[in-house]
């Protein structure tokens, strides 16, 4: 069983290894379908495996760069519901940027003050200057 499991996981870590490739070059769509085709293999629900946090932060984050935001959102929401993200602070930062760009305005300053609290200042250090502002003006919860 153990044997059949890492092959799985092998496969699956190759198919995200050759999505990873494509999103270096910036081809989102040849990314996200290498993405996909690694989420397909993993058994329902998806969500009980360790490999559909980084799949579907690996999603979030190519739809993202691609500019589509809602698909973004929708996949990081889903990521923060998997085994081992536990709010980890990138997954907090591209939802809080999504919500952002798509003008939601008051869940994106939550989530990516909770982002820079969890991750720091230097989790926004290569991102626009607007993202950390947004984190800085969230509103201080009573």
């Amino acid at each position: 069983m153990d044997e059949l499991k890492n092959q799985f996981s092998e496969q699956i870590k190759q198919l995200c290894q050759r999505g990873y490739d494509a999103y270096d070059e910036h081809n989102w769509d040849e990314a996200l379908r290498y993405f996909y085709k690694a989420w397909n293999l993993l058994p329902k629900p998806q969500t009980d495996w360790k490999e559909s946090g980084w799949i579907l932060t690996a999603l979030g984050d190519t739809y993202f760069r691609a500019g589509r935001y809602r698909p973004a959102k929708e996949a990081l929401n889903s990521a923060l519901h998997c085994q081992g993200i536990n709010y980890n602070p990138f997954v907090l930062l591209r939802l809080g940027q999504a919500l952002l760009e798509q003008g939601d305005a008051v869940r994106a300053h939550e989530t990516l003050a909770f982002a820079y609290k969890k991750g720091g200042r230097s989790l926004f250090k290569n991102e626009a200057p607007k993202y950390l502002l947004a984190a800085l003006q969230a509103p201080v919860s009573k």
